[in-house]
């Protein structure tokens, strides 16, 4: 069996990652916290088009981070294009040590109105509620206390709206 380069590239990536964050790795230990700032931007991605039948079920009943405008109704001179949309932020996942001040430097390319907030690995809330609006660059921190993922959300566009922030042990 011929084993393919990229396959033993992964292997080691994988080996790789949990030596050096995995149980019991060194990566970590004695690592003092810094302030770690990443740039976070909100987006909502469009399609349109009148070149395949639109759904048969409204995408928005699927998810609040889901928006669908129907023929019709996005274009009154042409009845069969249609719209559909979706919220996110970018990058989807962090990386940082347990300790790490967080800052999240948050810029709203799209959206009225976004209810962000980060949660703790334990459910709690590591982060104030902020209420952000398109044109606009919003300043999110915390600390992350404790190893585990925390979550940025977005309470009005959930559950597409999520970017996770991976906190990984110090000792």
């Amino acid at each position: 069996m011929k084993i393919r380069n990229s396959s033993v590239q992964l292997l080691l990536l994988i080996v790789t990652a949990i030596l050096l964050v995995g149980p019991g790795s060194v990566a970590a230990k004695g690592l003092k916290p810094v302030n770690v700032t990443f740039y976070v931007s909100e987006i909502e991605v469009k399609g349109a088009t009148d070149g395949i039948p639109a759904p048969k079920i409204d995408p928005a009943t699927l998810s609040k981070g889901y928006r669908y405008k129907p023929p019709g109704k996005y274009d009154s001179k042409n009845p069969k294009k249609w719209q559909v949309s979706t919220y996110m932020f970018n990058p989807a996942a962090m990386t940082v040590y347990q300790g790490d001040k967080v800052t999240l430097r948050m810029f709203v390319v799209n959206g009225d109105k976004h209810i962000n907030w980060v949660e703790a690995p334990d459910g709690s809330h590591a982060s104030k509620e902020e209420i952000s609006n398109r044109g606009r660059e919003y300043l999110v921190t915390f600390t992350a206390k404790q190893a585990g993922y925390y979550v940025l959300r977005c309470d009005e566009h959930e559950p597409t709206m999520r970017s996770i922030i991976f906190s990984v042990p110090s000792d």
